[in-house]
């Protein structure tokens, strides 16, 4: 007699929901017609010449038949199109991206339809799951795919995704909708059903090279104005404009966009995060507002509690209040959500790859515990190893503690990453350690001036400096080699007018002064020392512009941020000198010190007492000598008639510096309040 199993499997929850077919996907209807099995390729393209056949090759022999439409292409895009057997039809660009993918997805003849843009590919494991989907059958129902965005910038190249429905059964009640970040819908209303899977692509278009060759830009920004005047009620549309506005310099009106939507929208949707999380970063740096930025995120982390981004912004921002402990345990718990992150809208995965790990650092850096910031920064490095800007902290990071054989060879492995900044820095390196001979070997021996002429201007101002610091010979020859070679070049300029002011050269320095303004600039050091220089002539008009123009180059720059603010606050533009003083970032601390401070006092004259308060404590985190801003903010409180917050301020860094009680102690004296005064003299005196 056979034994009996019972077969608990099949009851289980889990084996309800099988479907029995690829990805889970719902049984269709058995009366729904099935089309020809196989993959219909739908694109739109114009003038994509640069990256199409890559495109398409990733596809080759995946795809069933290939549905281009093109919108005005001059070059050899549709002559590349058609090497791959693709049918190709021409429609004029009527400014409506759903209406171009809806052209073409009228051309799709095969059961499934897969969308791409030129600059994707497929990724090679995904091949065989989307061959897979070639005979599976058909219903309504959608699939999401991972969209992998490779991103570079000043750190090197990573990663960041988001899902997005891109494959589907071919069906007209399947059609997109909004003039820009067009998105599928059903055309007869009906609830969109849709399925998570592994298949992925790789989308290059936000690398530097490729945004450097389009201007999407300008293209966009009339289209999604257009969607938001149209759609003025719709959370999507809502998202963007906001989104557009803050990208665009446009910070109010994007901030007031993204807050009503946060706030009307009837129903969650899955990008809420990322306007909790722009929102958060805009108060922050754009804003200058810690608490209302500590606010926002908040509200995102109580509705989205697994969301890394949202816990990875709030500890930076906690990091500018110098709440460390705090934001290293945001920290970690966001280490631990990479797989709740795969059901997310959008991924950064450079957060759990290297981000952490650097932010981390950055922490224990501000503790002076370097040994804890080299930990991480190793951690960082080994899931990054070609990051130059991962190498250089590391080099800091031993060179601080005097490991100076490791800060060695963590400097020549700079130049292995990049050789030509990575020398700049290994010669400064080797000038700070007084190696002279050793730095100007590798300017005349490794580096070819006439194609290198900045980075030989570079290294003579590297050379002057030391040669100054240790009084060993004159610094002028080595600045005047480096203006022969770069004529603007701001940091030779800045450094040889130093040293002709104090020598009181003054026919020197009306020759270096005349000479600067018509010479070319083309580096971001250049424009900082030209707006510098407009503005001690009183010309603010063409230092904002020489500014601007630097910021263009390096939006991060805080010497070309600082000149802008204060060309605006000279031309009697209050507000934009506030604006842009908030925006002038911590990496040069006296620098930013000095905005926290002129935007506090402007805030102050505006009335605005809460965000001038932000600006004073975000002052107080970056400033040198601490008991001096103290004293001086607490004065310019009273000023302004705040004698409150300035009471609060100094009672709250009392025990810093006796000087700060001898003011506290004569502030409550002034205040009627003998008692208190007497207390804090006492105190001090202990």
């Amino acid at each position: 007699m056979p034994i009996q199993i019972a077969d608990a499997y099949r009851n289980s929850i889990f084996a309800q929901r099988q479907t029995g077919l690829l990805f889970n996907l719902p049984a269709p209807d058995p009366d729904h017609e099935q089309l020809p099995e196989g993959i219909s390729l739908c694109m739109i393209v114009k003038n994509e010449e640069r990256f199409l056949a890559e495109c398409l090759d990733s596809v080759k022999g995946l795809v069933d038949e290939i549905n281009i439409v093109d919108t005005g292409s001059t070059d050899r895009t549709v002559e590349i199109a058609r090497s791959y057997g693709a049918n190709v039809a021409f429609r004029e660009w009527r400014n409506d991206f759903a209406w171009a993918r809806n052209e073409a997805l009228a051309m799709a003849t095969r059961r499934w339809t897969l969308v791409l843009d030129a600059d994707e590919e497929l990724e090679r494991e995904s091949a065989g799951l989307l061959r897979s989907l070639r005979t599976t059958p058909a219903g309504l129902a959608c699939v999401y795919i991972n969209i992998v965005n490779v991103v570079e910038d000043a750190t090197g190249i990573g990663t960041m995704s988001h899902r997005l429905i891109r494959i589907f059964p071919t069906n007209p009640l399947l059609r997109y909708g909004g003039v820009i970040h067009e998105s599928l819908a059903r055309t007869d209303g009906g609830e969109m059903a849709a399925v998570l899977t592994p298949i992925a692509i790789l989308h290059k278009g936000y690398t530097l090279e490729m945004l450097a060759g389009r201007d999407k830009d300008s293209r966009n920004k009339p289209l999604i104005s257009r969607a938001y005047e149209e759609n003025g009620d719709d959370t999507f549309s809502l998202f963007n404009f906001g989104n557009s506005a803050i990208c665009s310099g446009n910070i109010d009106v994007g901030v007031e966009v993204l807050e009503r939507m946060l706030a009307t929208a009837p129903v969650v949707k899955l990008y809420f995060p990322l306007a909790y999380l722009m929102l958060g970063q805009t108060y922050c740096e754009s804003l200058g507002r810690i608490d209302k930025a500590l606010e926002i995120l908040d509200q995102g982390i109580e509705k989205f509690p697994d969301d890394a981004g949202l816990l990875f912004t709030k500890g930076q921002v906690l990091v500018k209040v110098n709440r460390l402990d705090e934001a290293r345990e945001l920290y970690e718990r966001a280490l631990n959500l990479r797989e709740r992150m795969a059901f997310t809208v959008m991924t950064d995965e450079e957060i759990f790859e290297w981000k952490i790990f650097y932010a981390m650092a950055g922490t224990y850096e501000r503790e002076k515990d370097y040994t804890r910031a080299i930990e991480y920064v190793d951690r960082a490095l080994a899931n990054k190893p070609s990051s130059f800007h991962l190498q250089r902290a590391k080099a800091g990071f031993v060179e601080s503690i005097g490991r100076y054989y490791d800060a060695e060879v963590a400097y020549r492995r700079m130049v292995e990453v990049d050789p030509q900044r990575g020398r700049l820095e290994l010669v400064n390196y080797l000038l700070r350690r007084s190696r002279f001979a050793q730095a100007i070997a590798i300017v005349e021996n490794e580096i070819d001036p006439d194609s290198n002429a900045d980075l030989v201007a570079m290294l003579n101002v590297s050379a002057a400096r030391a040669a100054r610091a240790a009084k060993a010979g004159d610094p002028v020859p080595f600045l005047e080699a480096a203006l022969r070679r770069a004529p603007a070049h701001g940091p030779a300029i800045a450094l040889l007018e130093q040293i002709l002011t104090e020598r009181g050269d003054v026919a020197a320095l009306d020759r270096l002064h005349s000479d600067e303004l018509v010479a070319t600039c083309t580096r971001p050091e250049d424009f900082a020392r030209r707006s510098f220089r407009l503005l001690a002539l009183n010309r603010n008009e063409e230092a904002r512009i020489a500014a601007d123009v630097g910021l263009q180059l390096d939006p991060r720059n805080a010497e070309l941020r600082f000149n802008t603010a204060i060309a605006s606050l000279r031309l009697g533009d209050e507000t934009l000198a506030a604006h842009e003083f908030s925006r002038v970032e911590t990496h040069t601390p006296e620098v930013h010190a000095e905005a926290m401070r002129l935007r506090a006092r402007i805030l102050l004259r505006q009335g605005d007492r809460a965000a001038a308060m932000d600006a004073i404590k975000s002052r107080l985190i970056t400033v040198s000598n601490g008991a001096d801003a103290i004293l001086d903010s607490a004065r310019t409180l009273i000023a302004a008639g705040a004698r409150t917050d300035a009471r609060a301020l100094l009672e709250e860094h009392v025990a810093a510096d006796s000087r700060i009680a001898v003011e506290l102690a004569g502030m409550l004296m002034a205040d009627g309040d003998l008692a208190g005064a007497g207390r804090i003299a006492a105190a001090s005196l202990k």
